[in-house]
């Protein structure tokens, strides 16, 4: 965190115009990422490659001369963080993943990244990733951001944006809606629900035409397990990122703009498998299945 910190620091020095200020904010967004990752555990850290950098991510002495220590690439940082951390949704990871990857076309091409991204394009969201990963450590995003109201102003412009343009997306599918006959109205609502029907994901009315569409989502949390006699259930939450019509061709991408139209509330997805699926165990119908192919099992007498 003190690193991310000193960074933030140092992009601070510079106006915003500044390809150096980007090039800080860049660098500041990684090691504020690895911090909000090391929050869950250090361990998440460690380059799983050797069981040393696990050992030295749990504080013990290095066992091994020329031992240094080395962890995950900022790629998988972020995976980890979208599913351990449910406010650090797609397009939050999205963003990150793009700033980082422009600091290495600064430091390793001869192109000059920061001077051709406007930061109207970047600026808010960076605010917004900075915001979310303090609050996961329980830190202020002025711990971070000198002038943290200005900041959130233009998280809050982020917002604004998404409910303005789904909204003028929505009208304008709805008009198309209204204009289309209303005999084939009826067979493309008919088709939507049966499309909605026998394809994974969670069922929402449109709101541009009303009929049936899909809810997608990314999970969150914990699984929670339940094992029956001869089932085992698990259910996730998905935290909402796309959603489809096929009857008025209507798509939302982004939590941000599902939240704006009323589609951002977390839903759960249910799988259910037999015991022998779940458990990875052989049926009576695999064994004959093997013994016709000529393998042979012997008998485990050890219970």
């Amino acid at each position: 965190m003190l690193k991310a910190q000193l960074y933030a620091e140092e992009m601070g020095r510079f106006p915003a115009n500044d390809w150096r200020f980007g090039l800080f904010s860049s660098l500041s967004l990684e090691f504020l990422a690895r911090a909000a990752l090391s929050n869950f555990s250090p361990v998440l850290l460690a380059d799983q490659q050797s069981w040393r950098n696990i050992m030295y991510a749990l504080g013990r002495e290095a066992t091994s001369k020329k031992f240094s220590a080395t962890s995950i690439g900022t790629k998988e940082v972020l995976v980890r963080l979208k599913e351990l951390l449910p406010s650090f949704t797609e397009e939050i990871a999205g963003f990150c993943s793009k700033h980082v990857e422009r600091r290495n076309i600064e430091l390793h091409t001869g192109e000059a990244a920061f001077l051709e991204a406007a930061t109207s394009e970047w600026l808010p969201r960076f605010y917004r990733a900075c915001s979310v990963l303090l609050q996961s450590m329980d830190l202020p995003l002025q711990d971070l951001v000198p002038d943290a109201g200005k900041a959130q102003e233009m998280i809050a412009s982020l917002e604004d944006a998404a409910a303005r343009a789904v909204e003028q997306d929505i009208k304008a599918h709805a008009k198309v809606w209204s204009n289309t006959a209303e005999k084939d109205r009826k067979t493309l609502t008919e088709q939507a629900t049966t499309w909605a029907a026998r394809q994974s994901g969670h069922r929402e009315k449109c709101p541009a035409c009303h009929s049936p569409g899909l809810l997608n989502g990314d999970p969150i949390g914990t699984v929670d397990t339940s094992i029956g006699d001869d089932e085992v259930i698990q259910r996730q939450s998905m935290l909402p990122s796309t959603f489809e019509c096929v009857a008025c061709r209507l798509k939302i991408s982004g939590f941000s703009k599902l939240s704006a139209c009323g589609m951002g509330n977390v839903f759960t997805e249910t799988s259910t498998y037999t015991a022998a699926e779940y458990f990875n165990l052989y049926t009576e119908d695999d064994l004959e299945d093997a013994r016709r192919e000529g393998h042979d099992y012997e008998m485990d007498n050890n219970e």
